[in-house]
Order: structure tokens, then sequence, then C-alpha cells
């Protein structure tokens, strides 16, 4: 019996590893893929909601090239919601170093995050958010994929 158990929760984790951004409730991170066409995007909305903590302020960004570095091939990450936008780009692959980080001041609702590429060729990457208020406590957020390409 338990080893069906294992088995039902490995098949579980499986589908969702291969399902494009994977995300942890309590890091709000996550690691996706993208195809090898250069105009290959990832598409997401978080929306941001007052947990109890306030109402959400704005939404922070960033993200991380997990794949070995070929010259002029980086991430990108945008954030945008209503007529408000923000880019950032990991600008070393592997490195272990995130990129800067990005802030969309746009209060509670839904963000779009996508993530793009400059080049054609596969990339892994990972990507951090958090919704926070005014006074930068953390606040509700909830991950959608849209699109895994």
């Amino acid at each position: 019996m338990k080893n069906t158990k294992f088995k039902k929760i490995l098949l579980a984790t499986g589908i969702l590893l291969s399902s494009g951004f994977i995300s942890n409730a309590m890091a709000h991170s996550g690691n996706g893929p993208l195809g090898p066409d250069a105009s290959a995007t990832d598409l997401a909305t978080v929306e941001c909601f007052d947990d109890g903590n306030g109402p959400g302020d704005h939404l922070v960004i960033q993200i991380e090239d997990l794949s070995p570095p070929v010259p002029g091939l980086m991430v990108n990450m945008q954030a945008f919601k209503g007529n408000v936008m923000t880019n950032i780009t990991d600008t070393v692959s592997m490195d272990g170093n995130p990129s800067a980080i990005g802030t969309l001041k746009a209060g509670n609702g839904v963000y779009y995050i996508s993530v793009n590429k400059t080049d054609a060729g596969p990339r892994t990457f990972n990507v951090t958010w958090h919704c926070e208020t005014s006074t930068n406590v953390h606040t509700g957020s909830e991950l959608n994929v849209l699109q895994v390409q």
C-alpha cells in the first residue's frame, strides 16, 4: 500500500515538473523551459490580493537563466498590468545569480508575467515573484500558467 502511494506521488510530481512554471506556494518561485524557437514565450498571471497582511501595492519579479552560457542568448521577464510594464534580463547564464529585481506598482489584481529570450535555443529558467503591500510586507499571490512554449 505504501508503495502505491509513493508511485502516485512520484507520478504527480513528474506531471507537475513537465508542465512549465512549477510553483512553490511558500517560496513564490518556479522553474520552466523555453523551447528552441527564438519566439518561444511562457505566459502566466499572478493575482495580488489581501491575505490579511494588507492589499497588494506592487509585484516584485526576478529571473535566473539555469542553462549553459551561449553568446547572445539571454532570458528576459516582463510584468505588466493595465498600461504599466517592467522588463528584466539575466545577463549571465548559469552563474547562480538571478537578474536585478523588477518592481511593478499597480495595486491589487491580476498582473501578467511573461518569459522570453533574445535568440533561438532552448533555455531553462527560474522565476521568483512576490506581491507586497505599500510597506513592503508580503501579501497574497496566486499564479496561473497560461502558456508554455
